[in-house]
């Protein structure tokens, strides 16, 4: 069966709510844990339980999220490797936006899909990239079709910044959320690709997020980044083929 836009969150049901709330307030634990992750976990879960969260909903709660964020982690930011990263996503944003308007409802499973498999893999890949100019702008541009498409534009510049030291490498990735999901929200908007009911959908995923950053500060020094990264890599894959095999069948 093909993936289809949802109405609005107001159609949803009670459960349906409450596991989107749920899954969004982890997310945010894990973004506030180790600088990223939150939309890695959450965007193939809620993308099963309604396609209409994806990406701008998601897009529009990030700023929000990632100010609290910038804001904890102050003074430790790279701010080239933010201009660098900046200067990349625009490009990646025009694109992700020439890709959904090209794109029918009917394939956006396939694409969510597909994109959520290539983050993982880019994560899992091993690669070492050096923390240079070109190559933090060309992880920013990955970044923002990734982000701009389907909501997830962590891994590409978590993988070229992953040399930094953890306080800095939040401070660094929360602005860069900040001001980069802010540029993918206006070209999905000049791009017409915005709806009434995003509003309301970013309204339900707001709480949840502020809650899971709050409940993250504690939590910072005590968690086990790696296991929590293979479980996000865990649970991510088999949303992402579970999405891949509704799109076909």
């Amino acid at each position: 069966m093909p993936l289809k836009r949802v109405s609005i969150s107001l159609a949803m049901s009670g459960i349906e709510i409450f596991l989107i709330i749920s899954i969004f307030m982890i997310a945010s634990v894990i973004q506030g844990s180790i600088g990223f992750g939150a939309n890695l976990f959450a965007v193939p879960l809620l993308a099963l339980i309604n396609p209409e969260l994806i990406p701008i909903p998601i897009l529009v709660v990030n700023p929000i999220m990632n100010l609290m964020l910038a804001w904890r982690e102050r003074g430790n930011v790279d701010r080239p490797a933010v201009i660098s990263a900046l200067v990349g996503r625009v490009p990646g944003v025009v694109l992700g936006v020439l890709a959904l308007s090209l794109i029918s409802s009917d394939h956006l499973g396939l694409l969510f899909g597909i994109l959520i498999l290539l983050a993982i893999g880019l994560q899992l890949s091993g690669l070492t990239l050096s923390r240079t100019r070109p190559i933090v702008a060309l992880a920013g541009g990955v970044s923002g079709f990734m982000a701009t498409t389907v909501g997830i534009g962590g891994p590409p510049i978590a993988l070229a910044l992953k040399d930094l030291p953890g306080p800095s490498f939040r401070a660094t990735m929360s602005p860069y959320f900040v001001i980069g999901s802010s540029l993918s929200i206006l070209g999905l908007i000049l791009g017409g690709q915005f709806e009434i009911s995003d509003i309301w959908n970013s309204l339900l995923l707001l709480p949840a997020a502020i809650a899971g950053i709050l409940i993250s500060g504690p939590l910072r020094s005590r968690v086990d980044s790696v296991r929590i990264v293979y479980f996000i890599y865990f649970l991510s894959s088999a949303g992402a083929i579970a999405l891949l095999l509704r799109s076909l069948f």
